[in-house]
Order: structure tokens, then C-alpha cells, then sequence
């Protein structure tokens, strides 16, 4: 009975709460972070919310409305906490950063430099260091302008092309693991144009752009976008990528469908800052324009050979872009740090300077045609032979 009588006092103190948690009709969930430069040296951040009250319609028993289900609100501050506290005082409930999955800055505030706007993410433990990093022209938070077509909230867009491999991924993280704040981030690009789906008025459209350089955690250029697929091959995120080519026979285009591929890198035995990058890729015929006989092997062994040339010359393109900026943003400067601490310790404090003079590559690719589609050749030089 004394057992009985001391669980039964028990239980209530085991089954209570966190006295520290908020309830979530307490809570403000960010869903973007988006980073101006403003006047005498300021930064206005601005936070894109989801409005709960609004994402269920008002016929299916929720206290819905018409309205969008998110809101921008933005202030101004000599920090990036100055400011988000300002947003604070203005609404009713605390904002919570569980639920962030990108930050854009914009190209100005870049170029200025973003060590204070890491320095906030990273000492924030309810921010995730995992969540994409991208730069936008003009102001950043123009892109919750823009019309969400297959999506509810604007942010969800930029956030589905790191996800989705079609750009760059950087995080946080890669800054932070990064040799002196050298860093390739994905560049937006933003235009106005005519949404059917809103009745033909115009409308912000967003889409993957260039890419930018950073040096000594500072914006300092850019890579075009053929220059722009070299670097994701560097970076091994090469998913569903396209390849179109010359035909060797008449020069017509064929396209290829690459939908696997796997690089490595790894420093010379003997050049010390020459690197070999290894590339290992498979992909199929998505279509063809010429009169080439595909299953002849010796014309697709040219055509193997065609597109591994092609991928080379962007990789090429896109290392020179960079040490032309002087900024290692392909972290070659880790790899020689790991193979040769050695040397290493000789060239670490005059790594921009290396990097830009002497680091070469030596790129080896593998590319297999595993299919060539439903056809060998194309419909019309099969109708025309019959």
C-alpha cells in the first residue's frame, strides 16, 4: 500500500510538460530569411511567415480566409539581432527558426560581406547550419514577390532548386568548413514576365542564374552558366545534367542525358599543385538530329569522347574563372592540407597567390552511352528507307 500510495504521488510530476516550451499557437514559424544592405552601414533583414489562421479553408471547419497563407515583415539595424528584434516587438507571437530552410542576401549586401550575417546563424542553436544559402541581384526580398505556380509559399521556389541538384547547394556549413570564406553559392536571376496562371498580368519570375564567387567570405564574381556547370561537376552534384554536342558525321546536334556521375579529387603524386579529377558518368540519347549510325559502336565511342571533351573544357573554364578572383572555392587548398601537410604549411599563408599561379588540373573522364532511346536512328532517316 506505501508503494501504491508514493506512484500515485509520482505520477503527476511524470507526466508534466516542458516549462520552458511555447505552445505552437504561440509560435511565428520563419520559412525564409532575406538580407538587404540599407542606409550608413545598416542591413534590413526581412522574414518571410507562415500564417496558420490561413491554411485551411474556411468551408472544411478552420477559421480560414482568402487570403495568402504568408507575409513579409522586415526592419532595419546595425546587426542582424538589432533587427529581427525589431520585427519581434511588431507581432504577437515569438519567432521560431525551427521551420527555416533558406537565406537569401542580396548581390549588394554580398559584395560588402557576410561574416555578420553568419555569425548570427551559426551562434543561433535553433537555426540549422544545413539550409541553402543563395544571393539574389537587385533587393533580396523582392523574391516573396514572386507568383508560387506549383507551390504555396514563395520561398519553397528557390529552396526546390538546391534540393533538387539544379544549382548549387551551399549551406552554411560549407562556409564554415571553408579555407578563408572562399566559397561558389548559386546566383538567382529574376525577371518580369506575363503568368497565365494569373490571368496574364505580370509577375516576378525566378529562376537558377550565374554563379558567385567568394573570397575571404566576401562576394567578388561571377561565373557565367556554361562556366556554371563545370563547377558542378567539381562539386559532384551532377543529377539529370545535359550535354548537347556536334555530331562528328554532320555536325547536327544530339543531346545527352547524364544520370549518373561521380568525381573525385586528389592531388598529383609528383606536381604538388596539380590536382587530378577524376570523373566517372553515365547517361543515355535523349535525342538526335543527325545521321549518324547509333549503333555502330565506333560512333558512339566519337560521341563518348565528344561530350567528355565538352565537360572538360567547362570544368577548365570554370577553375580559370576562379583563380582569376584568386578564390579557391573548389577547397583544393583542403585537399593538399590533407594529402601534403607538408607543404601545406609552406604555401597556406600565400594560398590566394598559389592558387592563382600555379594550380593546374589534370581531368580524367569516363562517360558511358548505356541507351540510346526507343530508336537507334531518328524517325525520319527510318521512314525514308522504307
Amino acid at each position: 500500500m506505501k508503494r501504491l500510495k508514493w506512484l500515485i504521488l509520482l505520477c503527476p510530476l511524470l507526466l508534466t510538460g516542458c516549462w520552458s516550451q511555447l505552445e505552437l499557437n504561440e509560435r511565428a514559424f520563419v520559412a525564409g530569411i532575406y538580407i538587404d544592405k540599407a542606409a550608413k552601414g545598416n542591413m534590413e533583414v526581412s522574414l518571410s511567415f507562415t500564417l496558420p489562421n490561413r491554411l485551411v479553408p474556411g468551408d472544411l471547419g478552420g477559421a480560414g480566409s482568402s487570403g495568402k497563407p504568408y507575409t513579409i515583415l522586415s526592419a532595419t539595424g546595425k546587426s542582424f539581432t538589432e533587427a529581427y528584434k525589431k520585427i519581434q516587438a511588431t507581432i504577437t507571437r515569438n519567432i521560431s527558426w525551427g521551420h527555416t530552410r533558406i537565406i537569401i542576401i542580396s548581390e549588394e549586401m554580398a559584395r560588402d560581406g557576410i561574416k555578420d550575417i553568419l555569425e548570427f546563424v551559426v551562434r543561433e542553436p535553433s537555426l540549422n547550419i544545413n539550409q541553402a544559402l543563395l544571393i539574389a541581384p537587385g533587393k533580396a526580398k523582392d523574391i516573396e514577390k514572386l507568383t508560387p505556380i506549383f507551390e504555396r509559399f514563395p520561398s519553397s521556389i528557390p529552396t526546390s532548386f538546391t534540393q533538387r541538384k539544379i544549382t548549387m547547394d551551399t549551406t552554411t556549413k560549407d562556409f564554415l568548413e571553408a579555407h578563408s570564406g572562399d566559397m561558389i553559392v548559386s546566383l538567382l536571376s529574376k525577371k518580369i514576365m506575363k503568368m497565365l496562371s494569373e490571368g496574364g498580368k505580370e509577375g516576378l519570375f525566378v529562376s537558377p542564374g550565374e554563379m558567385a564567387l567568394f573570397h575571404n567570405y566576401k562576394m567578388v564574381g561571377k561565373l557565367d552558366t556554361k562556366a556554371g556547370r563545370g563547377a558542378l561537376w567539381l562539386r559532384n552534384l551532377i543529377k539529370d545534367a545535359e550535354v548537347t554536342m556536334n555530331s562528328p558525321t554532320d555536325q547536327h546536334l544530339i543531346s545527352l542525358l547524364v544520370m549518373n556521375a561521380n568525381s573525385k579529387i586528389r592531388p598529383s603524386k609528383n606536381k604538388p599543385f596539380t590536382f587530378n579529377v577524376d570523373i566517372n558518368a553515365e547517361g543515355h540519347i535523349s535525342e538526335s538530329h543527325s545521321n549518324i549510325n547509333l549503333s555502330n559502336e565506333k560512333n558512339i565511342a566519337q560521341l563518348e569522347l565528344t561530350a567528355e571533351k565538352q565537360i572538360r573544357n567547362r570544368i577548365k573554364a570554370t577553375l580559370k574563372a576562379s583563380q582569376e578572383e584568386k578564390a579557391d572555392v573548389f577547397q583544393f587548398g583542403e585537399y593538399l592540407s590533407w594529402y601534403k601537410p607538408k607543404i601545406w604549411k609552406k604555401v597556406k599563408n600565400d594560398w590566394p597567390e598559389v592558387y592563382h599561379e600555379k594550380v593546374k588540373l589534370n581531368v580524367h573522364i569516363d562517360l558511358k552511352i548505356r541507351r540510346l532511346g526507343s530508336e537507334n536512328d531518328p524517325f525520319w532517316i527510318k521512314g525514308r528507307n522504307l
